[in-house]
């Protein structure tokens, strides 16, 4: 996206909003988001760009008498998507907590970038969506609660579309793997011309071998580019990726990056974000995000040999949920079929099987 176009429309544009969700009061006539329902919170014509989107969040937390039973499920159980154009897949799917970088199911602790925010009982997100036709921002709950929800969108009309705007999109995935000395393992692909916006990652393991995220933060962020061979741009360690340094230590909220939740104790839990507003990685055909471990610890045979018997006995896993946001010239993204919500919910997706195993020596770090 050229945010230099945008700044050129300035002038002539019209500054609106559309409510949604909230049927009392003023707005008696707005659907409510009830058990199973989907929602309209705001459908534009274009051309236009949404500056603003807002909503409550959905019983968060559990220490109040009032919250019912099962309100646990209610952070992933509420799905974003916003369709561009009439094109009927939507350019942005993700559980409403992750797209607004509220990891580990909801147990962020509130926080505020340039971008996103987690504030008190509500999250905004900030990030340009301009779109040249129509746009459709949609809830979804898929839980068995009817909830409390009220919502905005703020946009403004634009007087005509310039080619050189793009297409917001993201999309989420989790998924569980075993991570031993070898794991290269690819995070996200997409093709067309764009670039890359930023991530908001959950990672959890109940895996002892693993706390305080020993060798889980280590392995290069391969980021390919355009077909390339060799990566183009290459982090070494995800830590350093997501702009910290010597592991997962703080939490921290940074105008770019941050670490919103951290739990080391069994089970460990970790929320972090980082945006490349300020430097996008850019891609005219493609874009490939890989994490590869083999780099690490490869001479280290106690090491070695250790991993591999614990993945030999069906330890050893980890799993990620991760949002990638980006743009791109055209709307369109074949999203990952989402886990049925109660995989999407629970803290730990693939448990390992046995516990007591001494967590990682710091000899070997």
């Amino acid at each position: 996206m050229n945010l230099d176009a945008i700044a050129r429309l300035h002038r002539d544009r019209q500054f609106r909003m559309s409510n949604g969700g909230w049927a009392y009061d003023a707005y008696p006539e707005l659907a409510t988001l009830d058990a199973g329902k989907s929602i309209t919170i705001a459908a534009i014509e274009g051309p236009a760009v949404i500056k603003h989107i807002h909503s409550t969040q959905h019983l968060m937390t559990n220490d109040a008498e009032w919250i019912p039973k099962g309100e646990q499920t209610v952070p992933r159980g509420v799905i974003l998507e916003i369709y561009f154009d009439d094109v009927p897949s939507p350019a942005v799917r993700v559980p409403l907590a992750d797209f607004f970088a509220d990891g580990c199911n909801g147990r962020a602790h509130n926080f505020g970038n340039l971008l996103l925010e987690k504030a008190p009982g509500a999250y905004n997100c900030y990030l340009p969506m301009p779109f040249a036709r129509s746009a459709r921002v949609v809830l979804k709950n898929e839980t068995a609660l009817s909830l409390m929800n009220y919502s905005f969108v703020e946009f403004e009309r634009l007087p005509r579309w310039e080619n050189d705007l793009g297409y917001f999109h993201a999309t989420w995935l989790r998924s569980a793997f075993q991570l031993h000395g070898q794991t290269n393992q690819p995070f996200f692909q997409v093709e067309g011309c764009g670039h890359l916006l930023g991530r908001a990652w959950s990672i959890s393991t109940d895996e002892p071998f693993f706390q305080n995220f020993h060798f889980v933060m280590e392995g290069n962020n391969e980021v390919r580019i355009d077909g390339d061979i060799r990566p183009t741009v290459d982090y070494l360690g995800t830590e350093d990726s997501f702009s910290f340094s010597w592991g997962f230590r703080d939490v921290y909220s940074g105008p770019y990056g941050g670490m919103n939740y951290i739990q080391n104790a069994e089970p460990s839990l970790l929320s972090i974000y980082r945006f490349h507003a300020a430097n996008p990685i850019r891609f005219q055909r493609s874009v490939d995000w890989r994490i590869n471990w083999s780099y690490e610890w490869a001479r280290n045979s106690e090491f070695q040999r250790e991993i591999a018997a614990l993945c030999a006995t069906d330890r050893g896993w980890i799993d990620y949920a991760t949002t990638f946001y980006w743009y791109q010239d055209q709307v369109g993204y074949a999203h990952p079929p989402l886990l049925p919500l109660k995989e999407r919910a629970q803290t730990i997706l693939h448990p390992n099987p046995i516990a007591g195993h001494p967590p990682l020596s710091q000899s070997l770090a």
